[in-house]
C-alpha cells in the first residue's frame, strides 16, 4: 500500500468511526424518546363525554404538541445538525388561534413562539411562519384561511391582519385597530372579521384590508362588548362573539344585526368563568372553552347547556386555560390547551 493510500484509509477510518458513533447516539435518543412519547400519549382507556351508560356525544381522538405527532419524522442531516448545533424549537409553546384550510392542514398561533405552525398530517410534513417580509411575527393570536386557503392571522404587537399564501409566503399586512385578537373569513362574501379587543367592537374589512363597517362599542346591553376576544362565523354567515368580560356569547345577522345574547358570570354549569374560544359545529351547537373553569361548554343556540368536556389536570382529555376552539366541517373539535403546550382533537357524534 501506497503513503498516500494509507494516508488516506487512516483519515477515513476516524471520520467513519465517528459518524457510526454519531449514528448509534441518534438512534438511541429517538428509541429512548419515541418509547416516553408513547407511554405519554397512549390513554388507557377510551375518552367519551358523556359518561356511560348514556351515549358518547364526544370523544378524544388525538393530541398534537409537535411535528412527530403528525408523523414528520426529522430527516438525518437535521437530526445531525441538531445533535451538533442543539434542537430547534418546534415544539408549541403557548397555542392560542387554530384553524382548519381545505386540505385539511391544522394551522395554529403560538403567541409565546411568535410562529404559526403548520400539520399536514395527510402529507406528514410540518412547516411553520415566522417571517412577515423583512419583519418577524410579534404576537400572534388568532388565524383564519379564505376560500383559496391565504392564512390570515391577528398580531396583537403590531395591531396588523398580516397575510400569507398557502405556502406560507408573505402576501400583504394591513392595520386592524388598537388590539385585534380574534379573526374569522366569510368566504362567501369575502370579508374578514377581527374582534378588537382594546375598541370594545368587531371590525370587517374586505380581503385588502379596507374597513367597511365595525360591529358593537363599549358597555353591557345587547349588541354592545366589553374586551371581545374570540369569534367564528358558521356556514350561514352569522357571527358568534366571545363578550369575554360580559361573560356572554353574543350572535348577530350575515349584516352585523344583534340577534341574540346568552351566559352570565357564575360557577354553575353553563356559567361562565372566562369565555375565551367559541365556535359551531353542523348541528348548530355552540361550543365555549372557559380558561377558567377549564372545560368546553356545548349549547344549543337558545343558550340551552346541553354538555361539557374537559376538567384542570395534564392528561389527555383534560386542559389547563385552554384558549381556543375550532370546529371543521367534518365537526372534529380542535382545541389550544395552551398551558399543556398542545392542540386536543376531539369528535363530534351527533344528536346531542
Amino acid at each position: 500500500m501506497t503513503d498516500a493510500k494509507r494516508i488516506m484509509t487512516s483519515r477515513a477510518f476516524p471520520i467513519f468511526g465517528a459518524m457510526l458513533l454519531l449514528l448509534v447516539l441518534l438512534s438511541a435518543c429517538a428509541t429512548t424518546e419515541n418509547e416516553v412519547r408513547e407511554t405519554a400519549t397512549t390513554p388507557q382507556k377510551p375518552l367519551i363525554w358523556p359518561s356511560p351508560p348514556e351515549p358518547a356525544r364526544v370523544s378524544w381522538f388525538k393530541a398534537i404538541s409537535r411535528p412527530e405527532d403528525i408523523g414528520a419524522n426529522k430527516g438525518f442531516f437535521r437530526k445531525i445538525a441538531e445533535f451538533l448545533l442543539g434542537p430547534r424549537a418546534d415544539q408549541m409553546v403557548k397555542p392560542y388561534g387554530i384553524t382548519v384550510d381545505s386540505t385539511g392542514r391544522i394551522i395554529v398561533a403560538d403567541t409565546a413562539l411568535k410562529r404559526l405552525h403548520i400539520y399536514d398530517a395527510k402529507k406528514n410534513k410540518y412547516s411553520f411562519i415566522e417571517e412577515t417580509g423583512d419583519d418577524n411575527l410579534e404576537s400572534p393570536i388568532a388565524v383564519a384561511v379564505d376560500a383559496e386557503d391565504n392564512i390570515y392571522a391577528t398580531d396583537s404587537v403590531k395591531n396588523k391582519i398580516l397575510v400569507f399564501n398557502s405556502r406560507g409566503k408573505y402576501l400583504y399586512g394591513f392595520p386592524a385597530g388598537k388590539r385585534p385578537t380574534g379573526i374569522a373569513v366569510d368566504k362567501a362574501e369575502k370579508t374578514v372579521y377581527v374582534s378588537d379587543t382594546a375598541r370594545h367592537e368587531v371590525a370587517v374589512y374586505d380581503l385588502k384590508g379596507r374597513l367597511l363597517k365595525a360591529i358593537g362599542r363599549w358597555g353591557n346591553k345587547a349588541g354592545e362588548f366589553n374586551h371581545p376576544v374570540d369569534i367564528f362565523i358558521d356556514r350561514h354567515g352569522e357571527l358568534f362573539v366571545a363578550d369575554t368580560m360580559n361573560y356572554r356569547i353574543q350572535i348577530f345577522g350575515k349584516n352585523g344585526q344583534f340577534l341574540s345574547m346568552f351566559g352570565r358570570h357564575g360557577d354553575g354549569t353553563g356559567d361562565f368563568g372566562r369565555p375565551k374560544g367559541v365556535s359551531v359545529d353542523n348541528e348548530g351547537n355552540i361550543y365555549v372553552a372557559d380558561a377558567i373553569f377549564d372545560t368546553v361548554q356545548i349549547f344549543d343556540r337558545s343558550g340551552n347547556f346541553l354538555l361539557n368536556f374537559g376538567r384542570l389536570g395534564r392528561e389527555y382529555g383534560s386542559f389547563w386555560l385552554p384558549s381556543g376552539v375550532f370546529i371543521d366541517s367534518a365537526d372534529k373539535i380542535y382545541v389550544s390547551d395552551s398551558y399543556n403546550r398542545r392542540i386536543q382533537v376531539f369528535e363530534y357524534h351527533g344528536h346531542i
